[in-house]
């Protein structure tokens, strides 16, 4: 399994977890909600495992995938989307191997 990571510094981590909730559940360009609580969500990215989690002053973003070549399409995915959400607070994603 590779895993990527990223801690995005906010304030607001819960709320971006409870916006990203509500927004999956439409299943938005296939991705699926595995688990939502809310500090923590779960989300299939059609052969990666997306977790979002809420923690003190940052987002925690990580993703799993058994195929290594899957996660720099999630990752640019995934950067993309949070970066998007967070605009106004100049949200930054930046990736290391877990």
């Amino acid at each position: 399994m590779t895993v990527l990571e990223a801690h995005v510094t906010t304030t607001r981590a819960a709320r971006y977890v409870e916006q990203l909730s509500s927004h999956f559940t439409h299943q938005p360009g296939g991705m699926r909600l595995l688990a939502d609580d809310p500090e923590q969500l779960l989300v299939d990215l059609n052969g990666v495992t997306w977790l979002i989690r809420a923690e003190d002053g940052r987002l925690l973003l990580r993703l799993e995938a058994d195929d290594p070549t899957h996660l720099n399409d999630a990752s640019a995915h995934v950067t993309q989307r949070i970066e998007q959400i967070g605009r106004r607070d100049d949200l930054r994603v930046t990736w290391h191997p877990a």
